[in-house]
């Protein structure tokens, strides 16, 4: 990356996670937990969990509006994305969202919720309160991961068997560009000004940096073994990798471009997500069925918390 750009970001998101701070009185974090086919909901003040949520079959993908206050729940098997109500914690509705949904990501702005269908090759558009169906974009094959620019105008999509990104205009349907990445690419990441994304490729254990202006790759960067989603601390201009098969976490300094830690966390490591104010990333473990609280600064471990059985977290899932 750019020092430049890395250091105008870092001090704007300073300014931003300084004002949001005021604001998150509650946090919390929405698990899916595939193999008991619920959602744990899960308070960050105190670690416990508020409620347990039974859910349609197969659970993996979870998306947060904040403005709505709504969560959105992406269920393979049972072909279904749900919503829930996040001021009384219930399901309130649910839609046939697919052959095989996953992928999920939210538009507060527009209450357009994305969603990547593996098997369909298509990421269908939702109403975020209604759960009508608004729109539909081709993609490549097995579309997984999502992310949206922060203006919104464009969506990346990581087609697994194609490696590529897909990034389309969500003004006009048009695919911009299909941009060619690592072996198996799964979640994206993109920076808080929108310049850079970050993808995470399965079977090359490593990240594609893109840069979003050129829409060309600009680096690679190696971490550990089946990397699977990440998340981006503008604080420090640091990337937190999900490493699947050693259980661990990667963290990488985008802006000397290297990897400065390898954290141990719980089994099986994929969704992740960041509570920027408060310094805690935290990791859904899939096969140790917890969460794992790590700190932002030190880049040590402090403590774990139980979910259900099979946690994935595939998503942004923190409510701020």
């Amino acid at each position: 990356m750019n020092r430049g750009v890395a250091a105008l970001t870092l001090c704007a998101l300073a300014s931003l996670a300084g004002l949001a701070q005021a604001d998150d009185a509650t946090p919390l974090a929405f698990i899916t937990n595939q193999g008991a086919d619920t959602v744990s909901v899960i308070s960050l003040v105190d670690g416990t969990t508020r409620k347990t949520l039974p859910v349609a079959d197969d659970p993996a993908g979870v998306g947060i509006d904040s403005r709505h206050r709504l969560a959105f729940i992406t269920s393979s098997k049972s072909h279904q994305l749900s919503s829930i109500d996040i001021d009384n914690l219930t399901v309130v509705n649910h839609v046939d969202a697919g052959i095989t949904p996953l992928g999920i990501t939210v538009d507060s702005r527009s209450g357009r919720v994305y969603v990547a269908d593996w098997d369909g090759g298509v990421v269908r558009v939702f109403d975020a309160m209604t759960l009508g169906k608004r729109g539909e974009y081709k993609t490549g094959a097995t579309p997984c991961g999502l992310a949206l620019t922060p203006d919104g105008g464009r969506l990346l999509v990581a087609n697994r068997d194609d490696n590529d990104v897909a990034v389309i205009d969500t003004v006009n349907g048009v695919t911009e560009a299909r941009i060619p990445v690592g072996k198996a690419p799964y979640g994206i990441t993109i920076s808080p000004e929108g310049h850079y994304a970050f993808v995470a490729n399965v079977q090359s254990d490593e990240v594609t940096v893109i840069d979003l202006q050129a829409l060309q790759p600009s680096t690679t960067l190696g971490v550990g073994d089946m990397p699977y989603a990440s998340a981006f601390d503008p604080m420090r201009g640091r990337l937190f990798v999900t490493n699947q098969s050693d259980s661990s976490v990667s963290v990488l300094d985008v802006v000397d471009e290297r990897e400065i830690a390898r954290i141990p966390v719980g089994d099986y490591p994929e969704g992740i997500d960041m509570q920027i104010e408060a310094r805690r990333v935290y990791v859904a473990n899939w096969m140790s069925n917890d969460i794992t609280v790590i700190n932002a600064d030190t880049l040590t471990v402090e403590t774990s918390i139980a979910t259900g059985d099979g946690s994935r977290a595939f998503g942004r899932f923190i409510l701020h």
